[in-house]
């Protein structure tokens, strides 16, 4: 990025956050390390943040653009739990033994090291490192990090901790999202508990976070590991921030997704030549859609938008907290999202989850999307514009699924604007670490083994990147695998978005994966395909060309629906048995009236 580019991004976003609270450029001193607080946005596309022209009123995180940096080329796992495990411990998912989420696993992953589904001994976490070092480290909100209670944080350096140890649920009480699950599980420092409010998810959990930073003791540094429900299913904010985005996303997602390819392109995140993805197989125009349906879709993203805002005021209010307690002007604070956007619509999904919704009190009626008792998502013509300008969404080893936004501010970061350098996931341990002048080693002195690099020098200034051309990075979950060295990519996706087969884009040219190269570049896609294999090797990926994670997510929610409401599963299979036997006994009553005398073509009429 230029630096006409970087003064051009921090006066914007300064004008654009001005009532975000007010908070000035800190200077750290000497002899105090600075507390470090880590946001967890759930499935936030690319542009969701307004710094990043985001259609959502996000001030707060705007304003730690605006004083600190931004990154446009920070990569994630595509799915949460994965990407949480590495975000906390500057490993690879699958050497950590997260190789996936619950939701996702077959029979076979069972018993491999790689698919565990609870994070092994050996990975040392953030919160461990920094709580050797003098911190008090707290964690508030979803963990979610492989099988319910495995791996919970009072086991990985948290000295407390409240949260939520499922992939999501809803926002105002104890009930899942999903038929897969009887209950929602919720513990504190490690015990099973409730919920004990129906606030709002946004603000329990900075309530929590509040709480947890008036515990330590004066002069103590924190490290708060704050990790919302928004904006991942079910889609559901307060009332009044809904009614705020009337009207907003009438215009459809055609026009939306246009808008802000051209923001990415005056933001500089793209070049100006750079081509438009297209949408989705099987994407729907807007304009094919009925006033019914356009009413109800731009409702959805209405709650989206509100949702992420009322995150956003949350996230003031902490750190409003900290200003008050005396801490913020020395606090690293980092806020991403743990993967792209959310495509699915589970609420138009099977028979047993339409039939399952109403049991619990739910609904995904138009009028009632977004309250407390509904059930709905943005669906993916949606996530494919906020993903915008890259393809696709959650889930895949596009560019849309990987790539998300990250904003960083704090002691040593000075304002810069934009930062064009290949940061990952990985990498935010040792960068943290090194910002707080912590070196990491043990009672042995052993250093945690990460595989991240520090980031530091690119956030300084004092260097443009610290991945190299020649530099290889991998992600694989679910099937879905991507390898990256330089400016070229490889990636591998199932059906229904991929074909199993191996594509090969050059992202300096194509950020949008328009143009798949394998045909002209052969000998470029074999070196790359083989160094990813060696990785596979390596970390211990499961390979099977069969596995479908689509298909295995289906079965396993029927099998916990099956397991968890038996009556109902029951219930659901008789009724399509009937539907099935109904249709066959119709088309045999058509044969036999074709027939039937008199009822014949005559060939000579």
């Amino acid at each position: 990025m230029t630096g006409v580019w970087r003064k051009a991004f921090t006066a914007c976003v300064a004008v654009a956050s001005s009532s975000a609270l007010a908070m000035p450029a800190p200077a750290r001193s000497p002899s105090a390390r600075p507390n470090i607080v880590v946001v967890v946005v759930d499935d936030a596309g690319f542009m969701d943040f307004g710094a990043y022209g985001g259609d959502a009123r996000t001030p707060t995180i705007d304003a730690l653009a605006a004083r600190g940096a931004a990154l446009s080329r920070y990569y994630t796992s595509p799915q949460c739990a994965p990407s949480r495990a590495m975000l906390l411990t500057g490993m690879d998912n699958h050497s950590v033994g997260i190789g996936s989420i619950v939701e996702m696993l077959a029979p076979e992953m069972e018993g491999l090291p790689a698919y565990s589904m609870r994070l092994l001994p050996e990975a040392r976490t953030m919160a461990e490192v920094l709580r050797d070092a003098g911190y008090f480290t707290f964690a508030s909100g979803k963990w979610g990090i492989g099988e319910i209670g495995s791996s919970l944080p009072d086991r990985h350096g948290f000295s407390r901790s409240y949260v939520l140890d499922a992939t999501g649920a809803d926002n105002w009480q104890e009930r899942p999202y999903l038929p897969l699950y009887s209950s929602v599980e919720w513990f504190e420092d490690g015990k099973p508990t409730t919920r004990k409010t129906k606030d709002y998810s946004s603000k329990f959990i900075v309530d929590r976070a509040i709480e947890y930073v008036d515990q330590a003791a004066e002069g103590q540094p924190v490290f708060a590991y704050v990790a919302f429900q928004a904006i991942h299913i079910p889609i559901q904010a307060p009332v009044a921030d809904i009614e705020r985005y009337d009207g907003v996303f009438d215009k459809g997602w055609d026009r939306l997704r246009t808008e802000r390819f051209e923001r990415a392109k005056a933001r500089g995140l793209v070049p100006d030549n750079a081509a438009m993805p297209a949408m989705p197989a099987k994407a729907r125009k807007w304009s094919s859609l009925g006033s019914d349906q356009q009413r109800r879709f731009a409702r959805a993203m209405q709650v989206n938008a509100a949702m992420m805002e009322a995150m956003d005021r949350e996230i003031g209010r902490l750190l409003s907290h900290l200003q008050t307690k005396g801490r913020l002007d020395n606090t690293i604070v980092l806020v991403t999202s743990d993967n792209g956007p959310e495509y699915n619509d589970p609420a138009n999904g099977t028979l047993l989850f339409k039939a399952w919704m109403p049991m619990l009190g739910m609904t995904n009626a138009t009028d009632a999307l977004g309250g407390p008792d509904s059930l709905t998502a943005i669906g993916s013509e949606w996530a494919a514009s906020s993903s915008i300008p890259f393809s696709l969404y959650k889930f895949h080893s596009s560019e849309g699924g990987l790539r998300v936004p990250l904003v960083v501010a704090g002691p040593g970061v000075p304002a810069g604007g934009f930062i064009d350098g290949r940061a990952h996931v990985f990498d935010v341990m040792p960068t943290l670490l090194s910002l707080a002048g912590v070196d990491g080693r043990d009672a042995t002195g052993a250093s945690p083994a990460m595989l991240g690099r520090d980031l530091s020098p690119m956030l300084k200034g004092s260097a443009d990147a610290v991945y190299g051309a020649d530099d290889s990075v991998n992600f694989e979950v679910g099937g879905n695998a991507a390898h990256y060295q330089g400016d070229w990519k490889i990636r591998r996706m199932p059906p229904p978005q991929g074909t199993g087969e191996w594509e090969l884009y050059n992202l300096a040219d194509d950020s949008g994966e328009t143009e798949n190269l394998a045909a002209s570049e052969p000998e470029r896609l074999k070196r790359m395909a083989a160094a990813y294999d060696a990785y596979a090797r390596k970390v211990g990926v499961y390979d099977d060309p069969g596995y479908s994670p689509v298909r295995q997510v289906l079965v396993n929610n029927l099998k916990g629906g099956a397991r968890n409401y038996p009556l109902l599963t029951l219930l659901v299979v008789l009724a399509a048995i009937a539907v099935v036997l109904v249709i066959v006994l119709v088309i045999r009553r058509l044969a036999i009236a074709l027939r039937a005398p008199g009822k014949r073509s005559d060939p000579a009429a």
